[in-house]
C-alpha cells in the first residue's frame, strides 16, 4: 500500500527534526559557552579586554542624547524585579483567560528558569559593579552582584518566548504585529540599555544572553514537543492550523 506524505508530515517532520537535532545543538552551545564565559569571569573579576572602551563608547553616544538615553532607560526600569514580577503574572493570568494553557506553561517556565539560573550564576561568581575608569553610574546596586546582567537573562527568555508565540496565533494581526515589534525593541535595547547605566560590564550582557537564549531555545523545543504529545494544552486556533496544514 503506497504512504501518502501531506504537507502537514512535512512541515511537522521538518519542525520536530530542528528541535530535536539543530535546536539541541543550539541550546548545548549556548550552556557550554556561558559556563565556559562564568568560568573564566570568576577567576579575573575586573573588566576584560574592551569592556571599558565598549562601555564609555556605549555612554558617550547614548547619554548626551537625553530624549534617547531616557527613553532607552525606561527599557531597564521595566524589568527590574517588581515591574517584570507583575508584568509576568498580568501575562500569565491573560493568557490563561484566552485559555492558552500551553503558552501560558511556556512563558512562565521560560522567566522562572530564566531568572533562577541568573540568581545563581549570580552568587557563584560574584563580580563587582563596573566602577572608575570615567564610567558614568546612573544607579548603585548593592544588592546584586554584576555577572551576568539579570534583566539581559529575563527579557531574552521571557520577552523572546513571547515573541515566539506571537507566531503561533493567527487571531488578531495588527494587534500582534506591533506587540511583535515592541518586544523586538525591549530585546534590541535591553543591552545598550543596561551598558549606558553603567550597571553593567558588556560581558554581563553577553552572559546575559548566553543564559537566556538558552533557556528560549528550551521552551520552544518544551512548546513543540509539549502541543505534539498533549495537543489540548495548545490554543483553539493553533490546534486547527495545525490539524489545517496540507
Amino acid at each position: 500500500m503506497a504512504t501518502v506524505t501531506t504537507s502537514r508530515d512535512t512541515s511537522e517532520s521538518r519542525t520536530t527534526s530542528f528541535i530535536g537535532g539543530t535546536g539541541f545543538l543550539i541550546a548545548v552551545l549556548l550552556l557550554g559557552a556561558a559556563i565556559a564565559l562564568a568560568l573564566a569571569v570568576k577567576g579575573h573579576h575586573g573588566p576584560w579586554p574592551d569592556d571599558v572602551n565598549i562601555e564609555l563608547a556605549d555612554q558617550h553616544l547614548l547619554l548626551p542624547n537625553h530624549r534617547l538615553a531616557v527613553a532607552i532607560e525606561q527599557v531597564s526600569r521595566v524589568n527590574w524585579p517588581t515591574p517584570a514580577g507583575i508584568i509576568v503574572g498580568t501575562v500569565f493570568f491573560l493568557l490563561l483567560l484566552l485559555r492558552r494553557w500551553l503558552d501560558a506553561l511556556t512563558a512562565a517556565g521560560a522567566s522562572i528558569f530564566g531568572d533562577l539560573s541568573s540568581y545563581l550564576t549570580n552568587q557563584f561568581v560574584q563580580r563587582p559593579r563596573p566602577e572608575g575608569h570615567g564610567i558614568a553610574v546612573l544607579q548603585q546596586v548593592t544588592n546584586y552582584f554584576s555577572f551576568p546582567s539579570g534583566h539581559v537573562v529575563h527579557v531574552i527568555a521571557f520577552f523572546g518566548v513571547l515573541l515566539f508565540l506571537t507566531f503561533q496565533t493567527r487571531r488578531w494581526p495588527a494587534v500582534t504585529w506591533l506587540l511583535r515589534i515592541v518586544l523586538l525593541l525591549l530585546i534590541l535595547l535591553i543591552g545598550p540599555s543596561r551598558v549606558m547605566e553603567g550597571e553593567h560590564w558588556p560581558t554581563d550582557v553577553i552572559e546575559g544572553f548566553l543564559i537566556g537564549a538558552f533557556w528560549l531555545v528550551v521552551a520552544v523545543h518544551w512548546y513543540w514537543w509539549a502541543g505534539t504529545r498533549w495537543p489540548r494544552l495548545l490554543a483553539a486556533d493553533e490546534r486547527k492550523a495545525r490539524s489545517s496544514t496540507g
